[in-house]
């Protein structure tokens, strides 16, 4: 099975309050959403986190992610280290951490980058979607969503079937754990259309 998930945050204690998190503390949100990671996926489950796994430095990454269940796939983020990863740390994931994805999931070509793409590969197929992260539930995500109506009345107007099937891949949105392709397709809050 396959799980998606976006910003994370272990170990950020300021991301507590500017999203409102359900914490008091780094320590007890980390403890929480490996718990409930743990409670969804099994080691056979393949799970793409698209940015923003963990804030601060590598030590806090040795120290988390072998705690997780699944095989591990990183999309970076603009909190991921920087972009560096030492080898012990990509020798836990899967494969080594890129900035770009696409999988095949069922009857879907997902495309999967930490920052949402308005206009991505494959836009005008109804069989492609568009998973991100960044935006959590903020303003910058509503101006998205205004983004992705926009260019589809453009596109629309223009005789272009423009798809815009954007997924927010929050964590927030599926109870601070991964989620399933049929997770964020039914998910009201996630979607941009």
């Amino acid at each position: 099975m396959n799980y998606y998930t976006a910003d994370l945050h272990f170990c950020h204690e300021n991301v507590i309050r500017y999203e409102d998190r359900p914490w008091d503390t780094a320590d007890s949100m980390e403890l929480d959403m490996i718990e409930r990671w743990n409670r969804k996926v099994t080691a056979d489950d393949d799970v793409y986190i698209l940015g923003d796994f963990a804030f601060g430095n590598s030590g806090n990454w040795r120290r988390i992610l072998p705690q997780l269940n699944g095989r591990k796939h990183l999309i970076i983020g603009n909190h991921d280290l920087r972009g560096r990863f030492p080898d012990d740390i990509v020798a836990i994931l899967a494969e080594p951490p890129v900035p770009y994805k696409v999988i095949k999931d069922g009857e879907y070509h997902v495309l999967m980058s930490h920052y949402p793409m308005v206009s991505y590969q494959h836009d005008s197929k109804p069989g492609t979607l568009m998973f991100y992260g960044h935006v959590h539930n903020t303003p910058e995500f509503d101006a998205v969503k205004a983004a992705v109506k926009t260019m589809k009345e453009r596109c629309r107007a223009a005789g272009f079937d423009y798809q815009g099937r954007l997924y927010n891949c929050w964590c927030g949105f599926f109870g601070w754990a991964p989620a399933t392709l049929e997770e964020v397709l039914a998910n009201e809050h996630a979607g941009c259309l």
